[in-house]
């Protein structure tokens, strides 16, 4: 999700006319992977720690360089002050291709987790670039597994998130928008508006051409 985004009263994220699913929806297929000890790892200003707790997390720790969530833990995702081995799970969403060595990152979250612990990472595959405040990347499937790979990390598995209106709808968003076109945004608009808002559930069948693929590794 980009920068821009914005969450409203219904638990809709949006981005212009874009509406993507609630996050709790967007994480319920994971939910089991959730427990004891969590690192929120690239928290952001939202606080989720009752959305992870209702999954079964029994302690929420929000880290990330910037973040308005009271007692959120500030720093760096290249070093991050914990003990190896420190926490039953991780929860990294949208942060993988904003940071720009993903390999020094990778390493510090696998270092952190206990074996037999959960990563869970959301990460965009069909997606248009979107700044916060860089972008660098999107994976496929099989870049993620070999991801883990290289970081001493099993894939448990990788599940589609979102449908295809949010990708079609995003892209042509934003192709209208770099146009400057107002005739386009203007056409565009109301119908991606509507299409996304009548289609937002994650299509489980579309595992090739998903928007963003929800990896789980175990260490």
């Amino acid at each position: 999700m980009s920068s821009g985004s914005g969450t409203s009263a219904t638990g809709f994220a949006r981005v212009g006319p874009v509406h993507f699913q609630p996050l709790e929806m967007e994480l319920r297929p994971a939910s089991k992977y959730f427990s004891g000890r969590v690192l929120n790892a690239g928290c952001g200003s939202r606080d989720i720690s009752s959305i992870l707790k209702g999954f079964g997390a029994a302690e929420i720790i929000n880290y990330d360089i910037e973040s308005e969530i009271p007692g959120a833990i500030i720093g760096s995702l290249e070093d991050i002050p914990f003990d190896d081995n420190s926490f039953d799970s991780i929860f990294c969403n949208a942060v993988l291709e904003h940071v720009p060595n993903v390999h020094i990152v990778m390493g510090e979250l696998g270092r952190v987790l206990k074996p037999g612990g959960h990563l869970v990472a959301g990460v965009p595959f069909l997606q248009p670039m979107h700044l916060n405040p860089t972008d660098f990347r999107r994976y496929t499937r099989d870049g993620l597994s070999e991801l883990g790979v290289l970081h001493g990390l099993k894939t448990i598995d990788v599940l589609p998130v979102h449908s295809m209106a949010q990708t079609i709808g995003w892209i042509a968003w934003e192709w209208a928008q770099e146009k400057k076109s107002t005739i386009l945004m203007g056409t565009i608009y109301g119908v991606v508006w509507l299409w996304t808002r009548m289609s937002y559930k994650t299509d489980m069948s579309i595992t090739k051409n998903a928007n963003t693929f929800q990896i789980i590794y175990s260490k």
